[in-house]
């Protein structure tokens, strides 16, 4: 794999493998990190939220419970109830026991159609009204005059100065004379409204905003299962402990036209006697405040999508209101359609603009919250949308709920956008510039490599002088060095294999004639070819034997000296040896060289021969004398065989050479016509009887004596 690529491309390719590796792997760390510590710093600041706004809630149904324990212990407070019972009692005596017609038509026209499309029922008045008779004359007297029959509107002056018979009564006396006190406290404390009940009977028999509640029963009728009922049974249950304060939860309150309602109650003592329950209506709007940050979220730290709320631990329902509500209602409304809340409950929520009590928070946070567990994490809320939140449990003097603050992901983690933003640039200025540094890089690592790959091709182009320079003392000059080494024992054994090779060329130049030679160390092995106008020599030394005797030193000298004479000789005259067998020597004139003075050549060294062995036979005081034959024309020269190779020369002018030789007498010479016609018909020959080959061929031939000297 990648055996394509030069060794500089695959280091820049690790190079940048490597380093292009490692630069995604820091800035997934550093994105990873980023991101985590952005979510620890969006958890930690939703926690100190959710602590803060925790707190808050606390703190203020502490202050409203012990504020309506010291209005309960007020003067005020005590004589209050005690003159609205005894007027309440005074009302009962004469009183009709049914309702007028006006009231009647207050509520089947005024009252009840305001909750009217949230009661599957139809709603008839009897239902509601007050069962005892100074109830109904309190009702007719004081709630069918009031404008604002739910109470939505805040407290109005209703009362009247007259009673039902029209003449002033004990209970407009009282109201004359206690409303101030109740009403400053109902708008001092942020409530809605404070009843008074007689404990004895369980009438309401005081309201400061004067809705349907005045004159009912919270012991039986239609308000006995109310919050405000179970506050009451509440301080009732708990022994009537001066200044003790109960809260009762968030739940549907019919006089509030079914809005949910909250209630603080207290005992009222009268000389240590318990005489009657002072209970106030929570207003949900001080709450509300808290939870929205007076609706300044964005100040808050929770930017455009984030909020706290609170759960009910019992039921899941909302406590406080939704900003998405607040903000946006449609887009709320459709998440909440989206997420598979019922239409039904959708249109409770449009109804009363608030989803406290009616949208159900099933949320892994509220689920948590509601066993008593606290956390932290990315969960999927209400709307759907995923969220970042913390959350956890809250009691609140009784009180049960979860109080979450979360914010949506997408918001959160816009600051992740932007550290991606920052990562890429930095890691694209860094790919650039590592991609840059891999490239100078990878050419300063490959170039003693270059380096060494130049050197071994001018080795192999022939230079043997190359040399690569060393530098520094790493594994590349430990290469260099290598290749020097190598170089200079190449450039050794070249010499030697020159001189080896010049000493075998010599060798087979003494063997073979140039041509052969040639072809021989060109890698030819058996070959052959023909070579016009050729003389051939042949040479028989008469006395040769006698060379052979004493010690075998001295014959080998002479022998040597004998034929190295001739070579000589055979060299000078331009003629190539063929080979020396005993007593014959054979040579060839315009063998490897064309001679067009081929026998003129051979004639002199046949002449040169004589003389040598005439001088040699004085020498060795031996009888030393020559034979020749010699032919002119065509000749086959080759090498024959594999293991041994055998050169030879052969055809007719072989053939003649080789015949007439032993036709001639000692120390005379035969030729052949072609070799007389071109020696110009010399002087000296005699004309021969022709010679017969072996082919029944016949061959003129001329002897002259080999001392003659012929004229060209």
């Amino acid at each position: 794999m990648f055996s394509f690529l030069s060794i500089r491309s695959k280091i820049l390719a690790m190079l940048l493998f490597c380093g292009l590796g490692c630069l995604v792997v820091a800035s997934y760390v550093s994105l990873r990190s980023g991101i985590n510590t952005l979510k620890a710093t969006i958890f930690e600041q939703l926690t100190t939220l959710r602590t803060a706004k925790t707190q808050q809630v606390t703190a203020w149904f502490k202050d409203v419970s012990e504020d309506f324990s010291d209005i309960s212990q007020d003067t005020p407070s005590m004589a209050g109830v005690q003159a609205f019972t005894a007027a309440f009692a005074q009302l009962g005596q004469g009183a009709p026991a049914t309702a007028s017609p006006a009231l009647d038509a207050y509520y089947r026209d005024k009252f009840l159609p305001t909750f009217a499309s949230l009661v599957d029922a139809p709603l008839v008045p009897r239902g509601f009204l007050p069962a005892s008779p100074a109830g109904l004359a309190l009702q007719d007297a004081y709630v069918r005059r009031n404008p604002d029959p739910v109470g939505t509107g805040g407290v109005k002056e209703t009362g009247v100065t007259s009673g039902p018979g029209g003449t002033a009564s004990a209970y407009d006396a009282a109201v004359a004379q206690f409303q101030p006190f109740f009403r400053r406290a109902v708008e001092t404390h942020a409530l809605e409204d404070m009843l008074l009940v007689d404990v004895a009977t369980g009438n309401v028999v005081y309201t400061v905003a004067k809705r349907t509640d005045l004159g009912a029963n919270l012991l039986t009728g239609h308000l006995s299962s109310s919050g405000a009922a179970r506050a009451f049974r509440r301080v009732l249950e708990g022994g009537g402990v001066p200044g003790h304060t109960v809260l009762e939860d968030y739940s549907s309150y019919v006089p509030a036209g079914l809005r949910p309602t909250a209630f603080v109650a207290a005992p009222v003592f009268a000389d240590g006697t318990l005489v009657g329950v002072l209970i106030g209506v929570l207003s949900s709007a001080q709450v509300n405040s808290l939870m929205t940050n007076d609706r300044h979220w964005v100040e808050a730290g929770l930017g455009r999508t984030g909020e706290v709320y609170l759960v009910g631990a019992g039921d899941l329902l909302m406590r406080s209101p939704s900003r998405f509500q607040i903000e946006d209602p449609e887009a709320y409304y459709k998440a909440l359609t989206n997420t598979g809340v019922s239409a039904e409950t959708i249109a409770r929520i449009k109804h009363f603009n608030s989803a406290v009590l009616f949208q159900r928070i099933s949320t892994t946070g509220a689920r948590d919250g509601q066993h008593g567990q606290a956390n932290t994490m990315i969960v999927t809320d209400y709307r759907g949308v995923q969220t970042l939140a913390s959350w956890a449990p809250v009691a609140v003097h009784g009180l049960h709920w979860v109080v979450v603050a979360q914010q949506d992901e997408a918001e959160a983690m816009v600051p992740v956008s932007d550290l991606q933003g920052s990562i890429r640039l930095v890691a694209a200025l860094a790919a650039v510039l590592l991609t840059g540094v891999s490239v100078v890089l990878a050419s300063v690592f490959t170039r003693p490599i270059r380096a060494v790959l130049r050197g071994v091709n001018e080795l192999a182009a022939g230079d043997e002088s190359v040399r690569i320079p060393v530098k520094g003392r790493d594994e590349f000059s430990d290469l260099a060095r290598a290749f020097n080494a190598m170089a200079g024992e190449i450039a050794e054994r070249s010499a030697r294999i020159e001189q080896k090779t010049a000493a075998y060329e010599q060798l087979l130049r003494n063997f073979y004639p140039d041509l052969i030679a040639d072809r021989i160390r060109m890698g030819e092995e058996s070959f052959s070819e023909r070579v016009r106008n050729v003389c051939m020599v042949v040479l028989v030394i008469d006395g040769f034997e006698s060379l052979v005797g004493g010690a075998s030193g001295d014959t080998l000298t002479r022998i040597d000296a004998v034929v190295s004479e001739i070579d000589e000789a055979c060299t000078s005259a331009g003629l190539e040896k063929i080979r020396t067998i005993g007593e014959t020597y054979i040579a060839a004139c315009g063998l490897s060289t064309p001679r067009l003075d081929a026998a003129q050549r051979s004639l002199a060294f046949v002449q040169q021969v004589s003389a040598t062995l005439d001088r040699l036979s004085r020498l060795y005081d031996l009888p030393l004398d020559v034979r020749a034959g010699l032919a002119l024309g065509d000749a086959e020269i080759g090498i024959v065989g594999r293991h041994r190779m055998l050169y030879d020369v052969w055809g007719l002018t072989m053939l003649e050479a080789r015949r007439i030789v032993f036709e001639a007498e000692p120390g005379s010479m035969r030729v052949t016509a072609a070799v007389r016609q071109q020696l110009g018909d010399p002087e000296g020959f005699a004309r021969m009887p022709d010679i017969q080959l072996f082919d029944e061929t016949h061959v003129e031939t001329w002897q002259a004596p080999v001392g003659a000297q012929p004229a060209a």
